[in-house]
């Protein structure tokens, strides 16, 4: 209990005069009593009786009285503020007991009392906010105890859950290759699979539409040619015989004969017989960009032969595994198509090839070739061309059986048609029509093309005067027609000549047939605001009612496209013909501009499109001619004039990175392409082209981050996403080999090493927590780091990328494969050359279990093998396999192909080490000649070829020309990529000791 001095005196007469004698704290200075606390607040409430009207301290309670009553109701949340901060209590306190001391002049003996009674209280405090402090150390204690076992026992639950994810990935894998790979139990869902990876289309619309337009009765005659029957019937040996080729003028009626000559074959298809099994046909279209190369001939032949069996091919289940196993969700360059077709005909008892427009083939040698092979090497297919006779189609055909389309005759089919077609003319007296089937049928000369354009044109005829004066003044020949059509185009208004001269263009110009919503927003651009005004597009019956007859319209498909081929020829080659009307030339393009300049501003600026420029998938609705900006903005761009607005624009769009890499993925995941980096590098080299036209450049290493951040955004994508495809790892990889060389060329390979370790990092990988999804983020980084010459972490890397798959894998996936080959590179690499045999082994037997011996990644492997096998001084053994490697190569990919060049190099290698320098000088001069014409004469790898081809002639004690060639090489290395390049160094050292050596 605290102590405390009370001075008391009741009396008073004892104060001192100079006090007020109502004053109560004068007793308490004459007493020195000690009692109690209790009793000094008891004397106090005795006071406050006393003086309770004009005591101070009363006032000052009725002050504190709502504070006590706070303290009581919230005293429990009051204590914690109190053990939390007893020294603010104490600042707060003590400056409270001053102003108390300066209200009531409290006399010193009882200030120090109440000093003493807060300083007891204070102290209580304290001791009492140590206890707490305590005691929420132990519980903070007690809390990280329990925080830390339930840390463990989620790892554990997490474990066991990830172990039960990673069993039930193995099986989906496992499910969805056996789903994709072996479907016999279901035949139909089986074949319907089969087609959907061959990318099934409406292979019937050409036939549809060129019937559509021949008159009944007409092409009979055809099937009736001594040359059709022998070709037919015969069972000669030749294959020659087997061999047929029609062909005639532009415009003559090749198509639609080539529709007869379908039709006919399917009517003994369907009778069984001449033993008819399948029927296959292609028309070629110039205006289609995916409809006139080997790979879509060789595809859709294919598919046309699949889609007449009612069960799955064997050759072609085998290559849909294939690809299955590959992660490619449709057929490409990498299924060896033309193999692939041969392999499918061998199994049909007979089949029948019809090629229409050979000529219009962008690869007329490749075609012709493939084609006649596939005939020498079966007897049961018989195959008819139709072309026009052109030089390279005759010296590719010659020596097989042909049938020539004279004037005379398709005279019977033009009259025969006029006949049926004049009847819908709007002159109504038989003399005059009579008049007109004479006339056209007497100027068309056997042009099947002329009398339709000729009866087209009279169906705008108002009067028998104005009929009469049509048909005097048609025109003999097609390109005359064409004339006379634009001559009348010509008197029109002012805006009519305006939409017909833009329409054409734009149809004339497309890499492929446009669609009408595509075509609608391209006429609806305003060259002079440079910008879209969809108000402002034509109706398409005002195009269609414009450009009757130019161009025609497919209903089935919504596109437009321009009625011939000698029409593109007309508008594009005519330049020296006479016009009667002085604006005709107005509607001719300029093969220097091609219209270029038009399309090279609309696509860019749809690229460039705010919601465009950040979607991977873009709505087709909304904006009609993404699409098509996407796929084409780089081939428009680098054929339109330079022009410092076009150039300002191209680069605003490349100024954001996001913008580049969103279209790079949007490109990506709409091309189906075996090498898709190759495809990316050469649409950017277009643009590079057409930069210096205007002598600006760019850095080239942007294209390759570029592409490199399009790889990371992958991950983050779903898969699949709605009309876009799916891209494999694999696919991934392949763009990552070529990234590596692209960045070593440019000098800035550390940088794409960082880009990529960043990118691991992000994906968890540092804390041993990536998806196998992210695993080709391992793979990458080892080819990288390879690349820079650290094998050693390049190593590292691909093994923990192996330990990933093979804990998330199931045995023998593809990715696994990849991994162990590129592991045996590295340790070939690092001199281990026993163990990058036995891994290279490994990964071959794998692949022969599950692929074809043609397929590229056996190549591949086999070709890694002969390098380790070279390395331990076997270079027979090595030089049997780069030879296999070789020929299948040349066949797959072409002699031209940096991959075939590649393999040759390894070749020679062979060659050397067999002290066959003779050979192996031949065969790298062959390989710089070819490598400079594919690539170009100062391409890294032509210069380093240049630079092997000087190591030889030096072996073989040549040194005058090895010096030349290498300070050739030196010279034009030093000049694209500057005298510090690793490849430069090497190549200077190279000369100096050459030089020394002459000395």
């Amino acid at each position: 209990m605290y102590k405390a001095r009370r001075l008391f005196s009741p009396s008073p007469v004892d104060k001192p005069p100079s006090r007020n004698t109502d004053e109560p704290w004068d007793d308490l200075q004459k007493s020195g009593a000690e009692t109690e606390v209790v009793q000094m607040l008891a004397d106090i409430q005795i006071l406050e009786k006393r003086q309770e009207q004009s005591s101070r301290f009363r006032q000052l309670c009725c002050r504190l009285e709502p504070l006590v009553k706070f303290l009581v109701m919230y005293s429990p949340a009051v204590d914690i503020m109190i053990v939390q901060n007893s020294i603010r209590i104490y600042h707060f306190v003590t400056p409270a007991i001053l102003r108390m001391a300066d209200i009531f002049s409290i006399s010193s003996r009882l200030y120090q009392a109440i000093k003493i009674v807060m300083k007891s209280f204070l102290r209580s405090v304290d001791v009492e906010f140590e206890d707490g402090l305590q005691s929420i150390n132990r519980r903070y204690l007690s809390f990280q105890e329990e925080v830390t076992l339930a840390h463990r026992q989620n790892l554990e639950n997490h474990m066991v859950q990830q172990k039960t994810a990673d069993i039930a990935l193995r099986g989906a894998l496992c499910n969805s290759e056996r789903n994709m790979v072996d479907e016999s139990g279901n035949p139909s869902k089986s074949v319907n699979s089969v087609l959907a990876w061959l990318e099934w289309f409406d292979f019937q619309e050409p036939l549809r539409r060129t019937n559509a337009t021949r008159a009944s009765g007409t092409g009979a005659w055809l099937v009736e040619t001594p040359e059709f029957r022998h070709w037919l019937r015969n069972n000669e040996q030749d294959y020659l015989s087997r061999v047929l080729w029609i062909h005639g003028a532009p415009g003559v009626g090749k198509s639609v004969l080539c529709g007869t000559v379908i039709e006919h074959l399917q009517k003994k298809q369907v009778k069984n017989e001449a033993k008819v099994s399948t029927i296959a046909y292609f028309y070629c279209d110039s205006s289609f960009a995916t409809k006139r190369t080997p790979f879509d001939i060789c595809k859709a032949l294919i598919l046309q032969v699949q889609s007449q069996c009612q069960e799955p091919l064997s050759a072609l289940q085998a290559a849909y595994r294939n690809a299955a196993l590959h992660g490619r969700s449709h057929i490409s360059d990498a299924d060896d198509v033309f193999s692939l077709f041969c392999r499918v005909a061998a199994d049909l008892e007979s089949s029948y090839v019809i090629v229409d427009g050979l000529d219009e083939c962008t690869d007329i040698p490749t075609v012709i070739k493939w084609l006649l092979d596939a005939t020498s090497s079966m007897y049961s297919l018989r195959l008819i061309i139709f072309s026009r006779d052109t030089l390279e189609v005759r010296k590719g055909m010659a020596g097989s059986p042909s049938l020539d389309l004279t004037a005379d005759s398709m005279k019977p089919d033009i009259e025969i048609y006029l006949s049926k077609s004049v009847l819908s003319l709007p002159c109504d007296t038989w003399q005059m029509k009579e008049h007109v089937l004479n006339v056209i049928s007497r100027k068309a000369d056997g042009m099947f093309l002329f009398a339709v354009l000729s009866l087209h044109t009279l169906q705008q005829a108002n009067n028998i005067d104005d009929t009469l004066e049509m048909v005097e003044s048609t025109p003999n020949g097609v390109y005359n027609m064409y004339r006379m059509i634009l001559d009348r185009l010509s008197t029109g208004s002012g805006r009519r000549q305006s939409l017909a001269h833009k329409a054409l263009g734009l149809i004339s110009t497309s890499t492929r047939p446009l669609t009408w919503p595509e075509l609608r927003a391209a006429l609806s651009w305003d060259t002079n605001q440079q910008d879209f005004r969809p108000t402002s597009a034509p109706f398409k019956d005002a195009i269609l009612a414009i450009l009757c007859p130019l161009i025609e319209y497919r209903e089935e498909t919504d596109t437009f496209r321009l009625v011939h081929l000698s029409l593109y020829e007309y508008l594009f080659n005519e330049t020296k013909q006479h016009h009667t009307h002085q604006d005709v030339p107005h509607f001719l393009v300029d093969p220097n501009d091609a219209h270029g300049g038009v399309l090279a501003d609309m696509t860019l600026a749809q690229i460039a499109n705010d919601y465009i420029s950040r979607s991977i998938s873009v709505d087709s609705d909304q904006y009609p001619f993404a699409t098509y900006a996407t796929k084409n903005w780089c081939h428009h761009l680098s054929l339109s004039p330079y022009d410092p607005k076009r150039f300002r624009k191209y680069l605003d769009f490349i100024a954001n990175a996001d913008r580049r890499s969103t279209w790079i993925l949007r490109w990506l995941l709409s091309e189906d392409t075996s090498f898709p980096l190759q495809q990316i590098v050469r649409l950017q080299r277009l643009v590079q082209d057409w930069l210096e036209k205007g002598s600006s450049t760019t850095d080239s290493v942007d294209s390759l981050c570029d592409i490199q951040r399009a790889l990371f955004r992958l991950d983050g994508l779903p898969q699949p996403m709605p009309g876009l495809r799916m891209i494999s790892n694999f696919e991934r990889l392949v763009c990552v080999r070529g990234l590596a060389r692209e960045f070593t060329s440019a000098g800035k390979l550390d940088e794409g090493v960082r880009m990529f370790e960043d990118a691991l990092y992000r994906a968890g990988a540092e804390d041993g927590g990536i998806e196998i999804s992210s695993c080709w983020l391992l793979n990458s980084l080892g080819i990288l780091y390879d690349q820079q010459g650290n094998a050693t972490l390049a190593k590292e890397t691909q093994q923990r990328a192996l330990v990933c798959q093979n804990q998330r894998l199931p045995p023998g996936h593809l990715d696994i494969v990849l991994t162990l080959n590129e592991l045996g590179r590295l340790a070939r690499h690092l001199g281990h050359y026993e163990e990058a045999e036995s891994l290279h082994r490994k990964a071959l037997s794998i692949l022969e279990s599950l692929f074809e011996e043609t397929d590229l990644h056996i190549t591949w492997t086999k070709s890694a093998l002969g390098r380790s096998l070279l390395k331990q001084g076997r270079p027979s053994e090595a030089l049997s396999l780069h030879q296999h490697v070789l020929s299948v190569e040349v066949e797959r990919l072409g002699k031209d192909h940096p991959h075939t060049l590649w393999t040759m190099s390894d070749i020679v290698r062979c060659f050397r080490d067999l002290s066959r320098l003779d050979c192996a000088i031949t065969m790298q001069q062959e390989i710089v000649d070819r490598s400079g014409s594919v690539l170009g004469p100062k391409n890294p790898d032509t210069l380093w070829a240049m630079n092997s081809l000087g190591l030889l002639f030096e072996t073989a004690g040549n040194r005058t020309i090895a010096m030349n060639v290498q300070k050739t090489a030196y010279t034009d290395q030093t000049e694209i990529f500057g005298e510090d390049l690793p490849h430069c160094v090497w190549t200077r050292d190279v000369l100096q000791k050459l030089q020394g050596r002459q000395s």
